[in-house]
């Protein structure tokens, strides 16, 4: 009964198409946990075209990721701070590591349960967004790319 709870809404995306598939991939980026590759096989096996579906998928995911570091960038307030018992030294040491090598983190940002807080995180230490976004748009595309081909492969495979 719970896998079908949890499947239900998976269906209900595969059946609006390539519109529930940017809805269920912007979803899955956010701090939402949804997994995105289930409903890019499901259009997929939909009958869906793959190029305009892996395209859609990544800019979906893309802009989840982006608002993730919308709520980080914005949430950087004293309130926060004074909660998480966060002093300035602190701060200030984890932020410069941050802008040195943060940007790169923005390739691993399609990671299950670890990216989305991350890039919350790097948007709260107000990481560099323009060469963020680049590498996270370029890590979404790699993962959906990767995991199409695999796909396709595995059709190829199974049909005579």
């Amino acid at each position: 009964m719970i896998i079908k709870k949890l499947l239900l809404p998976k269906m209900d995306l595969i059946n609006l198409g390539l519109f529930g598939l940017f809805i269920g991939t912007f979803l899955s980026a956010t701090l939402l946990p949804f997994p995105s590759d289930l409903l890019l096989i499901g259009v997929y096996e939909g009958g869906f075209p793959i190029i305009p579906s892996l395209i859609i998928a990544t800019i979906g995911n893309f802009l989840g990721g982006i608002t993730n570091y919308v709520i980080g960038y914005k949430g950087h307030t004293d309130k926060l701070v004074t909660m998480f018992k966060l002093n300035e030294q602190k701060l200030d040491k984890w932020e410069h590591k941050l802008n040195r090598w943060g940007i790169w983190l923005g390739l691993f940002s399609w990671v299950p349960f670890v990216g989305d807080p991350m890039v919350a995180a790097l948007g709260f230490f107000r990481v560099k967004f323009v060469p963020l976004s680049f590498l996270m748009l370029i890590g979404k595309f790699l993962r959906y790319l990767i995991l199409t081909f695999f796909f396709v492969e595995g059709l190829d495979i199974y049909l005579p």
